[in-house]
């Protein structure tokens, strides 16, 4: 942020010299405190992708139980179907 056009600016704007250096410099204090830098973005990145990847991974045993428990009530429903087809033939 260019702090110095910012107060010639407001110098041009009729502002005493101490006031635009003053709100220039308060401006470029709020600009750089309130800014993320390339580390801090980067760090959000690395965390980001590690809760994506434990999700990923939690997700996958919970599809994988899921697909268990529904293999299991499938062939127990067939199981159920073929006796109650053994048991009407016979009647």
């Amino acid at each position: 942020m260019d702090t110095l056009a910012i107060a010639r600016d407001l110098r041009g704007a009729d502002l005493t010299q101490q006031q635009a250096e003053a709100i220039a410099s308060a401006i470029g204090r709020s600009g750089v405190e309130n800014s993320a830098t390339k580390g801090d973005l980067e760090q959000l990145r690395i965390s980001l992708k590690s809760e994506i990847d434990g999700l990923r991974t939690s997700t996958k045993g919970d599809l994988e139980g899921l697909r268990a428990q529904l293999l299991t009530w499938f062939i127990a429903t067939q199981v159920a179907v073929g006796a109650l087809i053994v048991a009407l033939v016979k009647l």
